[in-house]
This record gives C-alpha cells, structure tokens and sequence, in this order.
C-alpha cells in the first residue's frame, strides 16, 4: 500500500510519525576552549550559508554547541543529557546529524550515570575504597538493580557536588580502570566505560545511531610547532603529554576507520605565540579551510539525503498535500497518547465496559443509520487515550472489512483549530478516500457550502460502503476548543450530523457538557441519548496518575514543576514555561533561544540559569526535566515544542503569568521574534525620512517573506499583546499577510484568522478586508491567484485609508511581479463591501444610554432604572466590568480619554477611573436628580432639575462656578471640540452659550417648545436641537441663526447626535429606527432599521466609520462610513467637467488601438476613458435621454453615440466637443456602426429606419426601411449585416449598392452574429443550437457548427477561427474551412453572454452570467487566467491583443478596465482604409442597370452536385471547361464560373435564370430580391 494511502486511512502502525523532516540539525562535539573559534564559525557563517542555499526547500538548519555561552564545567547528569540530545538529532536530520572536531586536548573523563550491578561491584574492587562510590551511586530497584548517580535536589547543591566530589571520582575511576584484569579492557569494555571523556562518549553514541558513519563528519587539526612555553598554550594544553598523545592517536585512528573518507578532514594548522588566533593570517587561511571544507561536505550530504528520500508527499496537488501532511500530523499525536499508556491501563481498558458499550454502538452502526457516539469528561480523564485505544481496537472489529480512519485532535494544529477549517480538511481527505474531487467545480469555502458538502460527501461514502467499500470512522477530539466564530449559520457545530448511514461512524470527545456546546436543539436533543453519550466524570484523573499517581491534574503538574525549580531554578522554569504557554502551537528549539537567550550574549559571555536564560547545554536540561509535560509535534516543516496538554499549559500560565500585562508582555516578545525582520526594516525607513509617520505607512519589510509561522502563530500574539496598529499593518491588512495565508493554508483558514481577529477588534480597516475576503471567498476558492484583484476590485478606493491603499498597492506590485497571464484590474467598480450593520450585542438588562470609549473597543451601558454601569466589549459581546456606586437611577453617562461620569437620581456625579475600575471623585452639590453630564479633561459641566448648571475640577471636585440663568430643568449640556464654550438647552425654551472660563453669557437662542436635548458638531459651526415638539432645529452655533428645520422622522425624538464630518446629523426615533439628515441641505438621507423598542442613544465613533445605536435590549454598530451617503461628493463632482456615470452603463466601444474607451450610460452622458492610465478622460453631455448605443471610429479621431431622444451625435476625442447631430430618426436609436473609412456612420432605430450618413456633416447617403437592431460593418465597407431579436434571419446588404440584399435564416431565432476580419463569412448563432457559416457575397451557407447542447449567446472569428458560447456553458472552438471542433472550453459554471478574439487568433476571452471573465489559449485549448468580477457580465469590449479589457456589468455605473498582464497575443497594428475625397465618390450608383447583375450568385465557390450542375445550370456556363476528377471526388466538388461569361447570354432574365435564383442551394429569398427598374 503507498505510503499517501496509508496516511489517508489512518495505518499508523505503518506510517511514519511525521512527513519526511526538513530540518538539518547537527550535534557539535568537541572539548570546550580548544575549538572555540571554529565552532564560532560554525554557528555564524557555516550554518547561515546552509540555510541560504537550501531556504527554497524550506530546509532549516540547527546547528547544536552546548558550550555555546556554557560554563566549561559540565555535570554527568548534563552530559548524559547530551548523549539523548544525539538520539534526537538523528532521529531527525537530514543529511548529517554529528560533526566531531579533534584537536589537542582529550577533555575531562564523563562519570556514567548507570552502572549495572556486576560493573559496579568490578569498580568498587578495583577501587579498594567504595565509601565514594556508595555515597554517590543508590541502587534503582526499577531499573534491574542499577545503580544510579544520585543527583543533588538543588542547583547550587550541584554545583558543590561537581566541586567537592566530582574530581574525587574521576580519579577513583581513573584508579579502577588501571586495576581492572586485562581481560575486561577493550572497546565497549568497564574500563572504557569509566575513564571515556565527552567527546568519546559522544563519538561512540553517534556511531550507534549511525553504524557506517555517513551522517559524521569529522575534522582532525593538529598544530604544526605547538609550543609549550606559550602561556595560552600552557593553560590550553596543560595535560598534554605522551599518553594524550597516544590516546589521540588511538581516537583518530579509530575515527578514520569507522567514518567514510570523505566524510574526514586532517587539517594542520600553524600555532602562534597568540593562540588561536583570528586576526593571525595563517589561522584566518586555516579558519577559510575549515569553513569551506564543512560547508561543501555538509551541502553534498544534505543534497543527497534530499535526493535519495524525497518528501513521498510532494507532486501531488496542493489540496492533497495539505490533507495528508495534516493527517499524518493528527497521526502522530495518536501515535503518541498510545505510546504514553501504561501497558497494565491498557489491559484494564480492554476489560472495561466502555470498551465493551463503544464496540457495541459501533456493530449496531453496520446494521442501521445511528447517531454520533460522544464521550464526555474532565480535562485529564483520559478522553483522548480513550479515543486513541478505541481507534487502535477498532480495525478488528468489522469483520474484515477495511477501515479508514479521519483523526483528528481540535485545537492541536492551526487546521484544527477552527471548525470550519477542520471541516474543510476532513471534507478533502473524505474526498480523496472516496475518489471524488477535492475541489469541486462549484467550491465555496463558505460554512453553509462546506457543511453541506460535508453532509454530501458522508452519504456518499455510506453508498459506498453498501457496495463493498471501507467503513469510515470519523474521530474528533475536543470539540470544546474549536473557535466559535461569527458566520451565517446558528451553530458552529452544525455540522455534525445526527443521523449517520451504516458503514459511517463519528466518534467524539468533549470536556464541555453538550448542553453548554454549541449544537443546534435537534443536535442536543439527539445526543442526550444513551446511544449517543458517554460520560467519563467518575473516572479519576488519568492525566495525574500518569504524571505522579496523583488524583489531581493540577497538583501533579505543579509537582513536576516545584522539582524541576529545585534543579534548574525558578527563573528559568519560569521563563520557558511562560513562552510555552503563551505559544498557540508551539515553538522551535532555535525560538526558544532566540528569546531566552539574549543578543548581549552573542560574545560568548555564559547565558545564567538564575537570570532566566538558556544555552543549548540548559535547554537540553529542560526538555529532559519537563519531559513528562512535553510534547514534540512537526508543523508546517518545523519540529515544535508544546505542552502535552491543555491544562498543563494552564497550570503554568496561573503559576508564572501573575497579571494580565505581563501576558501581554510575554505575546509582545514572542510577536517581537517573528516581525523582527519588519522592525529592522520599519525602523529603517522611520530613519530614513525623518519618522514621518505618513511615510511609514508604506509596505513594510517588503523584502522579508511571510512564512508558515507567520500566517499561523505570529499574528496571535499581536492580538493577544493589545497592539492594534501593528496587528493590522504587518498581517491582517498587509497583502503579503494574506497571500501567504490563502497559499500555504487556505481561504476558509483565512477567513477564520479574520473572525478570530474580529472578535477582539472593531476596527474599519479590518471589517473592509474581512468582508472582502469573505465576498471573495468562492472565487478564490477555486483560483487562489484572484486574491489580489479581487482586493484590488473592492478596495481600489481613495476614501478608504493610507492602510488599504498600501494594501492595494502591494496587490498591484504583485501582479506586476507575476510571470505568466494575469487579469489585473485596474480601476475599482465594487461599493465597500460592507454591510450596513456590523454588530449587534444583546444586553439581557436592556440598554437605555450608551457611550463608546475613546478607542471604540468598549461601551459603557445602563439600563432602564439601573444604578450600575456595565462596560461591555463590543465585538466579543461579553460583559468586562459594572460600576457599582449610586444609590439611585442613572440619568446621564459621559466620557473622556480616562474618565467615565454618571449622573443619576441621587443627585451626584460620580467620576470613575477607567484603567483600574475604580472611583476617583464623586461630586455632591446638585440640590435635584442630574440630568445631563458634559467634561473636559480639566472640567466636568453638570445640570439637573434644580436648574442649575455647576462647573467643577476634574482632578478635585472644587466647584469653578454655578449657572443659575435658567428658569426651567436643564435638560441637556454640550461642550465645543476645542474645550472653551460651554452650551445648555433647558425646559425654559432657551439655549445658552457660556464662556468656560469665566461662565460669562455669550448668546442665547430662543426656541418655541422646551429644549429635550442639543449636540454640537465637531467643528463648533451648526448647534442641532430636539423640542417637546418633537421638532429638530439646526442653528448657526456662532450667531444663533436658523439653518434648517430637519424633517423627515416618523417618530417621537429620542435622542440626537452629530457625525464627526460636520455635515451629518442623527436621530433615534422611538419607532426603532435611526434617521441620518444631511445639515447642509436639510433633507433626510438614510434610514437604518433594525431596533424593536425606541432608540435612546446615539454615538458615532472618532473617525466616523461607525454609529452605535442602542435601543431596547440591544446595542447595534452600523457602518456609518462618509461614502457610504454620498450626497456630498456627488454634489462636488456635478460640477467638475469630469464625472462618473451615476446610472447603469448602457454601451461601451474600444478603438481600434485600444487607447479610448467610450462609454454611455443610462444618466444621459458618455464618456471617455484612457485605458493606459485606466482615467477618465472626459464627459460628454448633450444627449437628452438615456444613451442606447456607441461606437468610436477606426482613426480614433471621434465616437458616435445613439441615445432614446432620437438623435445620433458625433464626438471628437481630441477636443471633447459634439462635432455634428443626425436627426434623421423617428424613433429610438437601436445600434450604430462606423465604416473603415472613418467617414460613414451606419444607424438604425426601433422603427425600421436605417441610415448612411457622413460623420462630419450629418448628409444622408443612404436610407433603408429594414428593421435591424443589431448591425455590424465589414472591414471592407462592402457589406452592412444586420437583425432583430425574435427574428430567425439575418440581412445582407452591400453598402455600395441598394440593390443587392440577402436573407439567411436559422430554423429558429438568430441570437447572434460576427463578421471575419477578412470580410469574407458571417457566422449567425441561433437558438436552434447550430452556428452557420455564411458568405458574404451572395450569401451562401457555407458550413453549419453543431455541438452546443442548448442555445447559442456570443460568437466571435477571425478568418479562420470561430468561437461559440453558449447557454450551455460551454465554448466551443472551430475550424472555420473544415467545420470541425478543435477545443471545448468549459470553466464557466453559467450561460456565456459574450467573447472576444485577439487579432493574432491565439486568445480568447469570455464573459459569462457566472460573473467571471476567463482568458482562453486557443492553441492549446484550456484556460490561462480567470478573474471574478462579482457581477454578471454582459459584454466585454478588448484591445487587438488583449492587454486591455473593458466590461459591462449589469445594472453597473461604473467602468472595470482590467489587464491582461503579460498577454501572450501579439500586437497587430490595424488595418488603414483610405477615405474617398468627396462625398459623392461614396454615393452607390442609383437609377443604371448593373452590368452584371448575377454577380452575387456565382461570386463564390459553391459546393454543389456535378450532375445537378451539368443538367440544370451547365448552359449558363457552356463555356466552361472543368478539369477532369478524381474517381474519389466525383460525387461532389467545386466549380467557379468565369464572370466575364454571364454577360454573353442574350437574355439573362430567363425561366432557367429565376430558376437558379430560386434553388434551394442559394439561400436567397426572392420576395426580397429586387430587379432592377
């Protein structure tokens, strides 16, 4: 069985724990200061150049020095965590795992930590002294009766130990091993054992793991004059001697005799009175050699292992990749919870009941449809050990029949992580078990789709499995940590089905209750079934027995953790363990010592435990320390370190992370470690110009590529450190972000990360990207290359924002990058995609004010008669904290950058503190209930019934000064934006402006009913007010004056507010609607509905992007974007000279060149666009009704334009000026055509009028009374094409000649027709399924196409090509001199409604009722790019070769121009027509005879029968001469009759000539035949 099918039924017994690793991670052995300058090399030059080179396959490179910042003294229990550190490398490097330098010195001897019994009675004899020995060494029962080291409990216990008794036993060692019999020395022998140093031990451990010594390499130096009298070399080399030397050369020896040679380098170097040296140019050239000798044998052995174990994975489609490496990840966690059970738990759970209860639901599941089987418990009762046993068990039970296995562990990998995306993988590899696409033609990744296609697919594999197929069992582990996201079902669990076909089973676990999950009521009904649920609550912890046979996870985690502070030291148990459980997924080795180990470091200076830093040699002692918690999982090509389960990272984060800053500050540095490439690059440019914050906003790191940490982690911690700005311009806002999201996972996921973001932020920038995405889901589902200009399409927008523009921009930038055929677009045609309303958050108290805080994250809320303000956030809708402190209703909320004021019945005014949650200053001086509230940062303005308004000191209380000018409640307070008027609205039908700073009277305006409330815009220029008469006053706030008098509200007036633009005003009325006036001109503008009870607050955000309503039981967020009311800027642009169409466009035309475009519209205008510069270059108005249809001129010199008042105007392009108007029409213009010439327009209408007239001067060269509402012209101005919808015919008529008309004809209607560019053929298209060929001259059938499968919609030709869409769908590709089929293009998935040909014949490119347009080689037959343009198309209008596109959309006011970047058609320069100089020289000929009048019936060849020839027609020729046939051709051939023989017969108006005009082989009607007079 192939490996990729193991992996898909889950055999985990035969597939590997992981895909092949891309990691080259290489242990480096040697003594400690001997080598430190080449294991320097190693680290910063050799390693980095690894990388480099193998960075396109996504290799990384670890290289392991364990004296890397290490003290030299290393502990035996060290050293032999050295020795597992070698296991692990092996297990897991490519190419070569150990590199081995051996120099001068030997290192001291490594003190085993195990001896077996027999050894250490052999030392103990031939020490003579075992006080030592059994001082240090116990016995472990456990272990065969080994003894074992004794390590001390403490870290500084260890390091007296290697003080005082570790050279004790060196020499105690040394001393045995001298005594010991000859017969028991040896390699692999006691004495070898004990009296081994380091590198030796590591040397022969390395060996074992690898026998033959291909992944070693090794480096042999030897000084060439070491000199003793050197006082480095003295202290170097202090200990060699003769027996070194030897025992040296026994080592090299032995290297050069177990390693391949090429894998052994002997490098002598010169020893310098300076040591080792670096600046010394022989060591430097010595250094050089070592550098480049390691650098080329490590890219050979990595090349090679590359080469000779390719990934068995790769070469398969993306979809297929992403399954299986998924798969095989879930695979090996499964493989692992079997690994970590107990041999004796695993027998108790085969004697268990619920074994017994799951194997008994699933023989049930074989015989009839059933439901989900889902296991209940607490975290660490052994839920997913449960499942891991019973997914093992299971292959035994279904009698034979094979079994596929889909494990998957929530949460466990960032595909797992959300239910959509889970689904969506689990769909896929469904797919690939069953053999079906795994990406269907009609994909979407949108939740309803995929929890369909999931419901779809399971009873599919249900059919299948009735016809012999596998049985499929589904296993899902923790379905509690699945992200519940927003989307458009109910329940994010849905999807889990609650009946299931036999032969299907769904096995589940959850340490929520299913009550409190998130399924649909028909889910939690069927579930509380007994043969749906099983609860694991009575079963004691197993997680906790495991660790240390307690029965409390939380105790036996802190447990392990108390022990390993007592070895290593709280610090640095600390730090790791706050990265860890910070981590989403897990880090990396080299993460982990990026952060722990500082940049300071980089010297060599040893990295401290007790300062909370870590060196390889400490992070070796930590994996082995906290290995029972520990988990190493392969994600997306790296090896990561993680919590082995949830709740252990939770016990870590309650025992090290005391405060939420600190959380932060942790997320900040790990989002720091994967951006620090954008930050050295931001901080470039910040230098660069000046730290203008502008300029900063430009693509950051645009250098630096996003890799798979990036899309699946990074952007986390942004989030969770609080850093909104940098969250959005390094991922969610940032195009590279995005790619690198939609390419190395997938749409669906990106949708998610988007959500997640979401849930946490409100913010307009991220809400136009998500709702993009979201939009754009389908289409880059199936393409994801339309990412960019899908962006481009919706964003494309000015008015949206420095971010979204550089977002826009690096779009652009990476399709101009692209190098094969990309449809880019270059203007936006899409209204922001946002929806009116972006959220809604029910409070169960109900909402009766509600103020946003300064950052719109949060809003503080009070409900009907509460005395408690609730801060709520928003986009999470969960409730963060409740101001409790007034003894009586709250009446008024306000709200500064720091502060929170209420003011209720209790008459005080109480002043919170919004950081702490605390009460700063309550205010006491009102004499009556507080009705309105206004504050500064200095000042807080107060009013209440009492009629008195008090200005008190916001940092003390102390009361500035009272106002008691009013004779009535003050009902309503407002400040201005710049801090010094202060403005009040009483019940006495006054408004009152106050001078701040000395509370002097500035004016006062009278109103006719008492004041309910006022608001004041931004910029201090209008004042708006609300009445008891339910009347809304706009005033001059400066002079008091009238504006307006809003009207337009069908309700009382509840409450009022002012949009930050200054020219919007808002109104809450009590009928659960929100009003939106435009101040300027005083009429209503919008409508939002959406509450059920009366709107009583009101607040736009600071930016204006959003207003918040609330109302009743609910606060609603509405996007509230100035472009969003456009009433504004539309009134801006009426007056520019350039202005957009406001109505659907109608028409478009291209020039020949393709440099113009023109287009007309329904609001009466046309205009003219620049395709290079993708701008408008001008509108043209003059026409007075809407424009039906336009054309531009070959010259490019003018446009004509047709429109429903009748008339047809000719435009000139270079002046924008109308240059004539034809009036000659009665009715409505239907199309209209210019000659080659440039000189004569052709024109018809609705009433059967058809005109030739002159461009330039309006004259009338020709009329005709034919009803044709499409016309074409062909190239050779000889002949005028033309038809009518509901018609089944086409006319022909020469241009040049009123005489000579033909009629062709389908059986049903014509729906379409197109002229080659040679002006031979038309090709009509009909709803009979059929294109025919016709030729222009006499109009003779010349080929009929069949093969569409219902009606034909567009043709497009060349003069040897013809391309068909069809209702069908499909195009079709034709030969047009054979007739033949060549391609079937199929893509679209809706009727074609147009095509277009390049004038090279090598493209095409359609538009189809699917909303896509795609660009077709017809060389080759298939697609080359598609783009989506999220509207029908309806016709598409392009430039000779393609490089530019223009499209109508429908019911669409605005113009997609798009590229065809890197067009493969070749440019082909138009064809020049010389124009005649008069205009009577373009007259046809009127009153003569012809002199050939049967031209038109024998101009071209016709296929006719050669009897039927000769018998009927062979006299009207008799002096013909044919050739003679050949045998195979006699039946049917050729014939062209010489034209200059058809005058000489005397009476051309013969029986036998009407006879021939009749036949059925000339498709020629009679009745419109007309002789000449």
């Amino acid at each position: 069985m192939e490996l990729a099918q193991k992996i898909l039924n889950g055999e985990q017994n035969e597939a590997p724990p992981w895909p092949v690793s891309l990691i080259l991670k290489a242990f480096i052995s040697s003594t400690g200061a001997d080598f430190e300058e080449e294991r320097r090399n190693l680290l910063e030059q050799v390693g980095p150049e690894i990388q480099s080179e193998f960075d396109s396959v996504g290799l990384e490179v670890q290289l392991v020095d364990t004296f890397y910042c290490s003290e030299t003294a290393s502990d035996p229990w060290s050293c032999q965590q050295f020795l597992d550190e070698v296991s692990r490398c092996s297990r897991v490097s490519r190419g070569c795992f150990f590199i081995v330098l051996v120099g001068e010195t030997l290192g001291e001897l490594m003190v085993p930590t195990r001896l077996a019994a027999d050894e250490f009675e052999a030392v103990c004899a031939a020490a003579g002294d075992d006080n030592l020995l059994s001082w240090c060494y116990a016995r472990d029962d456990t272990a065969a009766g080994e003894f074992v080291l004794q390590q001390p409990q403490s870290r500084q216990e260890v390091h007296e130990w290697i003080e005082r008794d570790l050279p004790k036993l060196r020499q105690l060692f040394k001393k045995a091993a001298a005594r010991l019999p000859p017969g028991n020395k040896g390699p692999g022998r006691l004495p070898d054992l004990i009296t081994r140093t380091l590198v030796e031990a590591q040397l022969q451990h390395a060996l074992v793991e690898s026998p033959n010594g291909a992944n070693i390499i090794a480096v042999l130096r030897k000084w060439d004059n070491l000199k003793e009298s050197s006082s480095k070399c003295s202290e170097l080399y202090k200990d060699f001697d003769v027996a070194t030397c030897d025992r040296l050369n026994v080592i090299r020896e032995f290297i050069e005799a177990n390693l391949p040679a090429e894998n052994v380098f002997k490098i002598s170097a010169p020893w310098c009175s300076r040591g080792a040296d670096p600046d010394d140019e022989p060591f430097e050239k010595y250094l050089n050699q070592f550098r480049d000798s390691l650098t080329a044998r490590l890219q050979e052995l990595v090349s090679g292992d590359l080469d000779n174990q390719p990934d068995p994975l790769n070469g398969r489609s993306k979809a297929t990749q992403d399954v299986l490496h998924e798969a095989s990840c879930h695979l090996s966690i499964w493989r692992q919870h079997l690994d970590q059970m107990e041999p004796e738990h695993a027998a108790e759970m085969r004697e268990s009941g619920l074994l017994a209860q799951i194997k008994g639901n699933f023989e049930t599941a074989l015989r009839e449809r059933h439901g989900p089987l889902l296991l209940h418990g607490s975290l660490g009762s052994g839920k997913s050990c449960v499942l891991s046993f019973v997914t093992q068990e299971a292959r035994g039970w279904f009698h034979g029949r094979p079994l596929a296995r889909i494990i998957r562990f929530s949460g466990a990998t960032p595909r797992s992580a959300y239910g959509l995306e889970l689904l969506r993988n689990v769909c896929q590899h469904l797919s690939l078990i069953l053999g079906v696409d795994t990406i269907p033609k009609d994909c979407s990744f949108d939740p309803l789709y995929v929890n369909n296609w999931f419901g779809t697919l399971v009873r599919r594999a249900g059919e299948a499995w009735q016809d012999g197929g596998s049985t499929i069992l589904f296993v899902i582990d923790d379905l509690h940590r699945l992200q519940p996201l927003d989307s458009d079902i109910v329940a994010p669990l849905s999807w889990l089905p609650v009946s299931l076909p036999p032969g299907v089973l769904v096995l589940a676990a959850t340490s929520t209750h299913p009550e409190l999950l998130k399924f649909t009521p028909l889910q939690k009904e069927r579930l509380r079934a007994a043969d749906c649920y099983l609860s694991l609550t009575n079963e004691p912890s197993f997680l906790a027995t495991a660790l240390n046979g307690s029965d409390n996870i939380e105790q036996a985690v802190s447990k392990v953790f108390e022990d390993a502070e007592n070895v290593l030291g709280r610090a640095i148990i600390e730090r790791f363990s706050s990265l860890l459980a910070c981590s989403e997924f897990g880090l990396t080795e080299m993460e982990l010592l990026e952060l722990m180990l500082p940049a300071s470091h980089a010297n060599g200076t040893p990295a401290l435990m007790e300062e909370g830093h870590c060196n390889f040699a400490s992070l070796c002692a930590l994996r082995s320390i906290l290995g029972l918690l520990l988990r190493e999982i392969y994600l997306s090509g790296k090896l990561l370190l993680r919590w082995r389960h949830v709740s252990m990272a939770e016990v870590a984060r309650a025992r090290y992370i005391s405060s939420n800053e600190k959380a932060k500050s942790t997320h900040m540095e790990l989002a720091n470690l994967f951006f620090s490439e954008f930050q050295q690059e931001e901080s470039q440019k910040s230098q660069s110009e000046g730290g203008d914050k502008e300029q900063t906003l430009q693509l950051v790191g645009e250098d630096v590529t996003y890799s798979a940490r990036h899309v699946e982690e990074a952007w986390l911690h942004l989030l969770k450190a609080g850093d909104p700005e940098r969250l959005k311009k390094l991922t969610v806002c940032n195009f590279d972000f995005l790619l690198a999201a939609v390419q190395t996972v997938s749409v669906s996921y990106l949708r998610c990360v988007l959500e997640h973001v979401r849930c946490y932020l409100l913010d307009s920038h991220l809400e136009l990207v998500y709702y993009t995405i979201r939009k754009s889901c389908d289409t880059i589902t199936r393409d994801p290359l339309q990412l960019a200009a899908q962006i481009i399409s919706w964003l494309a927008n000015e008015r949206h924002g420095t971010l979204i523009k550089s977002l826009v921009t690096s779009a652009m930038a990476w399709c101009d990058g692209f190098s094969e055929p990309l449809l880019v677009p270059l203007t936006g045609w899409l209204q922001a995609p946002l929806p009116s309303q972006i959220k809604s958050v029910t409070v169960p108290t109900g909402v009766k004010l509600a103020q946003p805080s300064a950052t719109g994250q949060h809003v503080v809320l009070v409900g009907p008669n509460s005395c408690e303000a609730q801060l709520w956030h928003v986009m999470s809708g969960t409730l963060v904290y409740t101001f409790t402190g007034h003894k009586g209703p709250i009446h008024c909320i306000a709200m500064t950058a720091q502060e929170l004021l209420t003011g209720g019945e209790d008459l005080s005014v109480v002043v919170w503190d919004l950081k702490s949650k605390t009460q700063r200053l309550k205010i006491t001086e009102h004499i009556a209930p507080i009705l309105s509230i206004a504050a500064t940062a200095s000042l807080v303005a107060s009013s209440g019934e009492d009629s008195t308004v008090i200005v008190s000191q916001m940092s003390n209380g102390e009361v500035k000064g009272r106002i008691d000018h009013h004779r009535g409640p003050v009902s309503s307070l407002a400040i201005t934006a710049s801090g010094d008027v202060l403005i009040s609205g009483s019940t006495d039908a006054t408004i009152c402006l106050w001078s701040l700073d000395d509370l002097t009277l500035l004016n006062s305006v009278s109103l006719v009913s008492p004041v309910k409330m006022i608001s004041v815009s931004p910029d201090s220029v209008f004042l708006l007010a609300a009445c008891d008469n339910n009347q809304l006053y706009l005033h001059a706030l400066a002079t008091g004056s009238e504006v307006h008098c809003l009207r337009g509200q069908k309700a009382d007036v509840q409450s009022i507010s002012v949009a930050r633009d200054n020219c919007r005003a808002i109104v809450g009325g009590s009928d659960g609607r929100v009003y939106s006036f435009d101040m300027k001109s005083g009429r209503l503008i919008r409508i939002l509905a959406g509450h059920g009870a009366a709107v009583t607050s009101l607040c736009t955000s600071k930016d204006d992007n959003f207003l918040s309503s609330a109302g009743g039981n609910k606060i609603t967020f509405w996007s509230f974007r100035p472009e969003d009311e456009c009433h504004t800027e539309l009134a801006a642009k009426a007056s520019s000279k350039k202005q957009e169409h406001t109505a659907a466009i109608m028409c478009a035309a291209i020039s020949r060149d393709g440099v113009l475009a023109v287009t007309g519209s329904q609001d009466c205008s046309i205009n003219v666009w620049q395709l290079i510069s993708h701008d408008l270059q001008c509108t043209l108005h003059g026409h007075t009704a809407p424009i039906t249809c336009v054309a531009v001129s070959p010259n490019g010199l003018f446009a004509v334009s047709g429109a429903e008042d009748h008339t047809c105007r000719v435009w000139g392009l270079t002046v924008s000026v109308a240059v004539c108007c034809f009036l000659g029409h009665q009715g409505i213009i239907s199309d209209m055509a210019v000659a080659s010439d440039s000189r004569r327009v052709v024109s018809s209408d609705r009433h059967g009028l058809m005109f030739v007239w002159l461009a330039d001067s309006g004259q009338v060269m020709q009329k005709f009374s034919i009803l044709g509402q499409r016309l074409s012209i062909s190239n050779s101005m000889k002949h005028v094409v033309c038809s009518s919808p509901g018609e089944n015919c086409l006319r022909i008529w020469t241009m040049g000649r009123e005489d000579e008309r033909y009629t062709v004809s389908h059986s049903e209607e014509i729906t379409c027709f197109a002229l080659t560019n040679d002006s031979q053929h038309v090709i009509t298209g009909s709803k009979d399924m059929s294109l025919k060929v016709w030729q222009l001259a006499g109009g003779k059938l010349a080929q009929v196409l069949v093969g569409h499968t219902d009606h034909v919609t567009c043709i497009a030709a060349n003069k040897d090509l013809v391309v068909s869409g069809s209702r069908d769908a499909n195009l079709i590709v034709w030969d047009i001199k054979t007739g033949s089929d060549l391609h079937t293009l199929t893509s679209h998935l809706s009727y074609v409604t147009c095509v277009q040909i390049s004038a090279d014949g090598t493209l095409a490119v359609s538009g189809s009722e699917d909303r896509s347009l795609v660009v077709w080689d017809l060389m080759l037959g298939r697609a080359r790019c598609t783009l989506s343009l999220n509207l029908p198309v309806v016709a598409l209008y392009m430039s000779c070769d393609a490089a530019r596109i223009v499209v109508q959309l429908l019911d669409c006011s605005r113009l997609p121009i798009v590229c065809l970047h890197n067009t493969p058609a070749a440019f082909v320069p138009p064809v020049n027509y010389t124009p005649a100089k008069e205009p009577e020289d373009l007259r046809p000929a009127s009153g003569a005879v012809p002199k050939r009048p049967m031209r038109r019936l024998l101009k071209k060849e016709v296929s006719l029968d050669t009897y039927t020839w000769q018998k009927k027609y062979g006299h009207l020729t008799s002096k013909a001469m044919f050739a003679a046939i050949d045998e195979r051709l006699k039946r049917r051939f050729s014939v062209s009759a010489s034209m200059e023989e058809i005058p000489q017969v005397r009476c051309f108006h013969t029986p036998q000539s009407n006879l021939l005009c009749s036949s059925p082989l000339f498709d020629v009607e009679p009745p419109f035949y007309i002789p000449p007079s």
